[in-house]
């Protein structure tokens, strides 16, 4: 019977032990942290829907300079995806310093420049609007409404962002009877509505239309609402989303009246 190797078994226990030491201290700080001082963050959607700009970028750090804005956070106009336009990593006190890209210079003055209480928890979107020459904003906190898988509903709010429209209504094409929105003046803001997303249901088309005259502006057309998510799951069914109307009244080209659709979840 060979022998036990003691000062090898004591030598490897040694190594062991303090090669474990570390994490484990690591491990019981975190923990200890974390129940002393629970973090969190909020959500933050910002929609660039000034008329007339390209393209602006956030800075986080209000009008302290970034020192690349190779990789600022950058806002599209008429434009949306969770990646670019969804935030999750602030709450609290926040300045927010938005910027016309790329005149972008360490003394460049912001178009915007913020303060913002984002709650831990609270669900938020920062509408940029307005003109380059007049731009203003509108602030949501975020009430969205829970639908149960087997109701198969989805969730429409309606927002006017175009800066001297007159009031606009909202209704779906080959409806009679009342609007969705009988008038929604510019910077309104309507809660999120349900509506059926079921087999039998067919594409919504929603018509924003001049309050007073009846004239279409223009329209947005929500196609495969009646998906049964067989292949792929049906991303409208019990999801929220915004409908924001942009551009100017008799625009043309980047100008133009339209609607973006925004995935509030």
């Amino acid at each position: 019977m060979s022998k036990i190797n003691l000062p090898f078994i004591k030598a490897a226990w040694y190594i062991i032990r303090r090669s474990l030491a570390p994490v484990l201290i690591c491990l019981c700080l975190f923990s200890c942290s974390k129940d002393k001082n629970p973090q969190g963050t909020s959500t933050l959607t910002i929609i660039n829907a000034v008329t007339g700009s390209n393209l602006l970028v956030a800075n986080f750090n209000g009008t302290v300079p970034l020192n690349t804005y190779r990789d600022a956070n950058r806002l599209m106009y008429n434009f949306f995806s969770a990646f670019s336009n969804q935030f999750t990593s602030y709450s609290g006190q926040l300045a927010l310093g938005v910027y016309v890209y790329p005149d972008t210079l360490e003394k460049s003055t912001p178009l915007f420049n913020l303060a913002l209480d984002l709650p831990v928890g609270s669900v938020h979107s920062l509408f940029l609007t307005g003109t380059m020459e007049h731009p203003d904003t509108v602030f949501v906190t975020d009430q969205l409404p829970y639908y149960p898988l087997a109701d198969s509903i989805t969730g429409f709010r309606f927002i006017n962002l175009s800066p001297g429209n007159s009031p606009v209504s909202i209704r779906i094409q080959g409806r009679t009877g009342s609007a969705e929105v009988s008038s929604l003046p510019y910077k309104g803001v309507t809660g999120f509505r349900p509506y059926a997303a079921k087999a039998a249901s067919e594409d919504y088309v929603f018509e924003f239309r001049d309050a007073g005259s009846g004239a279409l502006i223009t329209s947005y057309t929500v196609t495969g609402i009646s998906d049964p998510g067989i292949v792929a799951p049906n991303n409208w069914r019990n999801h929220n989303f915004t409908l924001a109307l942009l551009g100017q009244p008799g625009g043309t080209g980047n100008l133009a009246p339209s609607v973006l659709l925004i995935n509030n979840y």
